[in-house]
């Protein structure tokens, strides 16, 4: 046995109201790090992590600070808000020809100071013009017309490659450690091989 290794990675959860609550994506971040810690302090340098995981909801969300297509408001306001506060500010993006964009109002700006541009004046300056007279999102989010993705801001934005692009928390956080991340394709908990063990 490796030295170190008497140190785990699990970790303990009584899950239920009453208990330890319930495990979210941020608790979910934590097991992870804990297991690149380990693993790079016993394998330093010649050995590649390989982290599988299913395709629940927590596992693909992405971080806190990104700028989410679905949730997007259409105009400026002041975002993202959590519990009636100000949350975490949204990280910038990049247009197409990979220039970054600051999804932010400058901070000289007099009307909309701290404000997120909204998804209106994002796509303008990446050269959608007639975006303001689109809906923010169609309904269900289903496409409404015959020009798939321009029927509304959401799917506009949605299909830009900065935001198709972007990975979930999860592989944020693990890929930079030159660890390997994969999620098992979409099937009955059951079968999944885990469940067996």
């Amino acid at each position: 046995m490796l030295k170190g290794w008497e140190r785990r990675s699990s970790i303990f959860f009584q899950a239920g109201k009453g208990c330890d609550g319930y495990f979210t994506h941020e608790g979910l971040l934590v097991q992870p790090e804990k297991v690149i810690e380990l693993f790079e302090e016993n394998l330093p340098g010649n050995a590649i992590a390989a982290f599988g995981f299913d395709n629940a909801t927590t596992h693909q969300k992405h971080s806190e600070d990104v700028f989410s297509a679905h949730k997007a408001p259409k105009f400026p306001k002041i975002w993202p808000k959590k519990n009636g506060q100000q949350g975490c500010k949204i990280r910038d993006s990049y247009v197409p020809n990979k220039h970054p964009q600051s999804l932010y109002f400058p901070d000289d700006h007099l009307q909309y100071l701290g404000y997120v541009k909204g998804m209106v004046v994002i796509l303008q300056e990446r050269g959608f013009d007639n975006v303001a007279k689109l809906p923010a999102q169609c309904e269900k989010f289903k496409y409404q017309d015959s020009q798939p993705g321009m029927c509304c801001c959401h799917h506009i934005l949605f299909n830009q490659p900065d935001f198709k692009a972007q990975k979930p928390a999860l592989e944020e956080l693990i890929e930079p450690h030159g660890s390997l991340v994969f999620f098992y394709p979409k099937f009955h908990c059951e079968l999944n091989f885990i469940e067996q063990c």
